[in-house]
This record gives C-alpha cells, sequence and structure tokens, in this order.
C-alpha cells in the first residue's frame, strides 16, 4: 500500500490522516482532528485516533446522523 497524507481544513477545524505506513507498528496509520479556538487563551484541541477508530465514529456518525 502506498503511503497517503491528506488534510481537509475548515474555518475551525483541521483533519489529518496518515495512511500506508509500513512500519506495521500498532497504531501508525492515524486521523488527527485539530479544533482550533478563537480565544486567545484556550489552546487547539486535538484528538488523535487510529484508522480504524475513526471508521469506527464514520459509521456511529452515518447511522446516527441520517
Amino acid at each position: 500500500m502506498a503511503r497517503m497524507k491528506r488534510s481537509h481544513r475548515t474555518k475551525s477545524v483541521r483533519m489529518d490522516v496518515q495512511n500506508g505506513n509500513t512500519s506495521k507498528r500498532a497504531g501508525s496509520n492515524r486521523l488527527t482532528i485539530t479544533v482550533q479556538s478563537d480565544n486567545w487563551r484556550i489552546q487547539p484541541q486535538t484528538i488523535s485516533m487510529t484508522i480504524r477508530d475513526a471508521q469506527a465514529l464514520r459509521s456511529f456518525l452515518n447511522n446516527t446522523l441520517e
């Protein structure tokens, strides 16, 4: 599998996917979501998960937000 790194940005959210890592280490393929804050006192909040967890999240959201 070829290495893939993609990003998508909206006004307040940045999503990065790294997939196809050949290192074979558990959790090396990841989705990272960073939410920016308009308040300078609050640091950006980041969620990082494996691709398998991200697929489960996608399935949950697709079923819930129909």
